[in-house]
């Protein structure tokens, strides 16, 4: 299992801006936690008094969640971190508010994979609710070479 400061070390974004406390890699597949904290830079202005992860950062917390999955099982193959970008996610529904204290438990499953893209579909629980579930997630990269 990678911890916060390992995922750090392997994906292209930085604090701030990244929501993964710990993954852990599959060979189809990665499971991914997140505390929120209340204390993220735009819980301030979302909602002020009443603070709600919004639904766009919990699909970006899979999408780093797929990066951590992509530089672990291609490492061999030498990614190039800057390649990689989101391109799509498709049938993105919320089911769950997402508040301080929780804990994200974030699922991806690979759909498909051929560079230049990557598929996933995927989920994030709260305990035993469903938050958000994704159908495809698509994020593009290159290899180095």
């Amino acid at each position: 299992m990678l911890k916060r400061q390992e995922i750090l070390e392997r994906i292209p974004q930085a604090d701030p801006f990244v929501f993964l406390d710990t993954a852990e890699v599959a060979e189809d597949s990665v499971v991914g936690s997140y505390r929120i904290t209340g204390e993220e830079f735009f819980t301030k202005g979302h909602f002020p008094g009443r603070p709600i992860f919004p639904a766009s950062i919990l699909t970006e917390a899979l999408g780093q969640l797929g990066v951590v999955y992509m530089m672990e099982r291609f490492r061999e193959a030498g990614i190039d971190p800057e390649s990689i970008f989101f391109i799509k996610s498709e049938s993105v529904n919320c089911r769950r508010k997402c508040l301080p204290g929780d804990l994200l438990e974030m699922h991806l499953q690979v759909v498909r994979s051929r560079e230049p893209l990557i598929q996933f579909s995927g989920k994030i629980l709260v305990g035993s609710e469903m938050a958000l579930k994704i159908d495809l997630l698509t994020l593009s990269f290159s290899t180095l070479g």
